[in-house]
């Protein structure tokens, strides 16, 4: 991110202030599973961006600063991602940095949100001396330089683990320990009801615990399956599975104007299939639509594909009938709830006859950004642009300038 190469963070915007605007879509395969992540924007402002991921995904990873701990940003994310019913875990970054007080940094993150918080493993040394993580769950031989002893933690993780199971529990506590195959299946379960949120740390500038975060993710974090999601068709509930061939139930949790001026709608698959040149129910048009060429995404890159499943992300272009919260198929989801906008800014052409060009521009935005408005002022008869901040709206006459 510093030196302006992070794959993820490609815009202008990005590159020059060096931190995220937008939310981008990329996929990876990890320990014999197919991840597909969104990365978000940490600061408020770009809230927005973020809501809107969160309907994409199952697990969301709520990244902590281990020099700043819990910021303002972290807690709104953390409770819209618990609302939202998905799997939680607290990432700690940054352990490489300096004066890291991690215990205290653990302590808040405990304080704030519960016991549930344990660690799934521990740092050894921080600042220069951060040179890996030691796991709680198979705790090995050699912790030297563990800030916490991860012994101290190990019984009260599995505690946290097995409660969601009566039988394994029981067996627990008359001195039989469960089996792997318990544990695999029942670390899933735990997090998906919110009894374990495991806590995890790394560096990801320096590459130290990246690859554990992925161990970790890829076995507890949640498949399509896990996380409950409900649909209504004329009144009646249906819960919705993540099945091939199923009732198609998508839906738009993003929308991005590239610089051709190419619209792309992200669309997230939660049951059936879709395919190009397929006839498709939308909510937000009268008629079906035909759905045009299907792309997967890799950040500012796309690719051609046949066909989305359950639990793809996609995107199609050009297609104006969608928009961010659009659904796809005969059944509904519930709305995707942005923030108000509540900082304005009264915008003017430099030239009366630019007026067209740059009320067009700013709709644009209003596209692609839920967080952004556009209306004119009955009294002074002048255009005038809302966002979520001074800084928000900053970057938005950045990226208008640019797409001049």
């Amino acid at each position: 991110v510093d030196e302006g190469t992070s794959i993820c963070d490609f815009d202008a915007e990005e590159k020059h202030h060096k931190y995220s605007v937008e939310a981008s879509v990329v996929h990876f395969d990890h320990g014999g599973k197919q991840f597909t992540a969104i990365d978000t924007p940490g600061y408020p402002d770009f809230i927005g961006q973020t809501i809107g991921a969160l309907r994409g995904v199952d697990t969301a990873l709520i990244v902590v600063n281990a020099q700043s701990g819990i910021e303002v940003n972290t807690r709104r994310v953390f409770d819209e991602a618990g609302k939202a019913g998905m799997g939680r875990m607290v990432v700690i970054n940054k352990m490489d940095g300096e004066n890291i007080d991690f215990p205290a940094v653990l302590s808040a993150i405990q304080e704030m949100w519960g016991p549930a918080c344990v660690p799934l493993n521990v740092p050894l040394g921080h600042g220069h001396d951060f040179k890996g993580v030691a796991s709680t769950l198979t705790v090995p031989a050699d912790t030297a330089g563990a800030l916490i002893d991860p012994n101290e933690i190990h019984d009260p993780l599995l505690e946290r683990i097995i409660e969601v199971d009566e039988g394994v529990m029981e067996r627990y506590f008359e001195g039989t320990p469960p089996t792997d195959e318990e544990l695999s299946k029942l670390i899933v379960r735990a997090v998906a009801e919110g009894s374990l949120i495991p806590v995890l740390c790394c560096s990801g500038k320096a590459d130290v615990g990246v690859s554990e975060l992925l161990d970790a993710v890829a076995m507890c974090g949640l498949a399509p399956g896990d996380v409950k999601r409900i649909a209504t068709k004329d009144g009646e509930e249906i819960e919705v599975t993540p099945d091939p061939d199923g009732p198609l139930v998508a839906q738009v949790f993003k929308t991005r104007i590239d610089p051709f001026v190419q619209k792309l709608s992200f669309i997230r698959m939660f049951s059936g299939k879709l395919k190009r040149d397929d006839n498709v129910v939308a909510s937000t048009a009268r008629k079906p639509v035909k759905m045009g060429p299907l792309l997967r995404v890799q950040a500012s890159e796309t690719e051609a594909c046949d066909e989305a499943g359950p639990g793809e992300i996609v995107a199609v272009a050009k297609m104006e009938e969608l928009q961010t919260g659009t659904v796809l198929g005969e059944y509904s989801l519930p709305a995707i709830k942005f923030p108000t906008p509540m900082v304005g800014l009264a915008v003017t052409p430099k030239s009366r006859g630019d007026e067209t060009k740059l009320s067009g521009a700013l709709n644009k935005v209003v596209e692609e950004d839920p967080t952004f408005r556009l209306d004119r002022d009955a009294q002074t008869k002048e255009m005038v642009m809302t966002g979520m901040s001074e800084l928000h709206l900053s970057v938005i006459q950045e990226r208008l300038s640019r797409r001049d």
